[in-house]
């Protein structure tokens, strides 16, 4: 009986290449990855756009023929395993470990040349991606030798050239150095990795701080360097502490895009887990402006487990309770972070709030308002994002202020929940003032029918002059006349009257009833209220033009005076009426009727009454 064997097909590489790298950076990253793994110290990438080929070549340690045959050309080989325990010979911690990198470039490319020295030799050889796939079910496939063994001057190291890229675009140096910043921490003075535009002659050197470069950094922390006084009083610090984690956390001032936010996780130096965060519920408003990175290298430490995807981009979290410890510990200390980037963000707005506002702002506002409109101030400075933002708050702070005397707007703007208390919501708020015309005329012209219809039932009910209607005719002195403003009980004069007309000598149902009231020209209106059911006599017309001529004694300074007399009764009998006619026609005396004050209030104020109508049919 045979011995059993387990065999591959050649298009295996077409799943552990072309599936897994089809994007230009990931390739770059894994040739870099090989290049710091030879123990090189400067790797070269030179990018010609036009001809679309691209040359990786390095200073490493070179590889000889039997190396490329028995390790380079080795699908799926660990070399941590087989090779000195996971180190380099220089001393590095190797950060391959598959054995799938070589095959990165298929994702990009059709052919690859390999040329390494090692030793004074050169080997140098092309593999053709279309060649390997038609190798008609071989499992072994052999590459294009051009070079064997071939004695050379040239300096250690491996050059690998890449041709026929199939992606429509290579993608442009910044974004490239970038992106390479995000999955290495091993770039420094030990291991300079350029890139080179080969039409342009540009270069840039990749470092491991270019990633965070482009943030507009406001906070930072570093871990545990900032955490040393918490280390003995929180477990998950003392956890993460006692196993060597370390790591970094930024936040930007404006929210940050959703591809930049959340945390690279490291280990031995290369990226085993893209941006994440440790919890399912991590989703308000801190996560949407932090990023940083942890290195944690026990993920990798291990020889021949492996808990990071073949793509290199995530972690298996649920294959390890040291992972789930890991990722518990990493989410608590997280929140403990977003807890004081509110804190400390919130303070710094408040701050530079308080600078555009005056100190004598809050001076002469009712306790209650103010204690309003600070809750505005706190929550605006939690909405806000630059300092230019805080010189806007200042400039709403002083609108909400001036219409804080509106109730309408106070009550508005009471009802408003946190998530409303924005920046951008406050300014048009503050700005629309047609609104708060429209409520304020609103509430006048109800309160004016509302006095309209309170005073035609005083005049029904034949109310009391003394206590009805001088009172609210004093509060209300437009229902008289529009144009009055203003009544003037002077204290003076009703002393002056009582004296000539003592209250004894009055009529009980016939009382004297006088006050001054002046209107918009200056006129000064001596007005004689009586009882609406009080028939007129020449005896009440009398007493009027007496009460004026009398004021007019003792205040010779008033020229333009005018006596009203207001009832409701106009029955008046022939001489009465004669005598009324001839006062009148000289204006010393007007009779003015109840009933016509409140027809002309109501035609003065019609539309609005009009409105108030319909308003009320079509809510019925």
């Amino acid at each position: 009986m045979e011995d059993l064997s387990m065999r591959f097909q050649l298009k295996t590489i077409d799943h552990l290449g072309v599936k897994l790298y089809n994007y230009f950076p990931p390739v770059i990253a894994e040739l870099i990855s090989n290049s710091y793994d030879a123990d090189a110290t400067e790797v070269t990438i030179t990018i010609n756009y036009e001809d679309k080929e691209v040359v990786v070549e390095d200073d490493g340690h070179g590889m000889t023929l039997a190396e490329l045959n028995d390790n380079f050309l080795v699908i799926g080989r660990n070399r941590r395993s087989q090779d000195n325990d996971g180190y380099s010979p220089g001393g590095r911690k190797v950060t391959g470990k598959k054995g799938l990198g070589k095959l990165a470039v298929f994702g990009i490319a059709e052919e690859i040349t390999i040329s390494s020295v090692k030793d004074n030799l050169k080997n140098e050889f092309t593999m053709n991606y279309p060649d390997i796939k038609n190798n008609h079910g071989e499992e072994i496939y052999h590459p294009n030798l051009i070079h064997k063994n071939l004695h050379t001057n040239e300096r250690d190291g491996t050059k690998i050239i890449i041709t026929n890229i199939t992606i429509n675009n290579i993608t442009k140096m910044d974004t490239l150095s970038e992106n390479l910043s995000s999955r290495f921490k091993f770039f420094d003075s030990d291991f300079v990795t350029k890139i080179i535009n080969k039409q342009t002659n540009k270069e840039l050197i990749v470092t491991n701080e270019l990633y965070y470069n482009r943030i507009d950094k406001e906070f930072e922390w570093n871990f545990p360097k900032d955490f040393q006084d918490q280390i003995n009083e929180n477990a998950s610090i003392k956890w993460l502490n006692d196993n060597n984690i370390s790591g970094k956390v930024l936040t930007q001032r404006t929210p940050l895009q959703k591809k930049h936010s959340g945390f690279i996780v490291y280990s031995r130096n290369k990226l085993v887990q893209e941006n994440t965060f440790f919890s399912d519920r991590s989703n308000d408003n801190f996560h949407t402006y932090v990023t940083g990175h942890f290195s944690v290298n026990f993920i990798d430490d291990d020889l021949e487990k492996d808990f990071v995807a073949t793509d290199r981009k995530s972690l298996l979290w649920n294959q390890s309770d040291e992972l789930q410890n890991l990722k518990y510990h990493l989410n608590k200390l997280v929140n403990k972070i977003g807890n004081e980037w509110k804190t400390r963000r919130r303070k710094k707005r408040e701050e530079a709030i308080e600078e555009t506002i005056p100190q004598d702002f809050y001076d002469g506002i009712t306790p209650p308002d103010k204690k309003i409109l600070q809750t505005f101030q706190r929550q605006l400075a939690n909405s806000i994002e630059t300092d230019a933002d805080a010189a806007k708050v200042g400039a709403v702070m002083e609108s909400l202020k001036k219409q804080f005397k509106f109730e309408y707007f106070k009550n508005y703007v009471f009802e408003m929940n946190d998530t409303e208390v924005t920046l951008e919501n406050m300014e048009k708020i503050s700005d629309d003032w047609e609104s708060i015309e429209i409520h304020e005329m609103s509430k006048i012209a109800l309160g004016r029918i509302e006095t309209i219809n309170r005073f035609e039932k005083f005049i029904n009910e034949n109310a009391s002059e003394t206590k009805y209607i001088q009172p609210f005719l004093e509060k209300f002195p437009w229902i008289l006349d529009p144009r009055m403003s203003t009544f003037d009980r002077e204290v003076t004069f009703s002393r002056l009257l009582k004296e000539r007309y003592p209250d004894e000598k009055l009529d009980e149902s016939n009382r004297r009833i006088d006050f001054l009231c002046s209107n918009a020209n200056g006129l000064v209106h001596i007005i004689e209220l009586k009882r609406p059911n009080i028939k007129i006599t020449p005896e009440e017309l009398y007493q009027a033009l007496d009460y004026s001529r009398f004021i007019e004694e003792h205040r010779t300074e008033l020229s333009n005076v005018r006596t009203f007399l207001v009832s409701d009764n106009l029955k008046m009998d022939p001489t009465t009426e004669k005598i009324y006619n001839s006062l009148n026609s000289t204006g010393d005396l007007i009779i003015r009727s109840y009933t016509d004050m409140i027809d002309q209030a109501k035609s003065y104020h019609k539309q609005f009454i009009d409105a108030i109508e319909e308003v009320k049919e079509a809510k019925s």
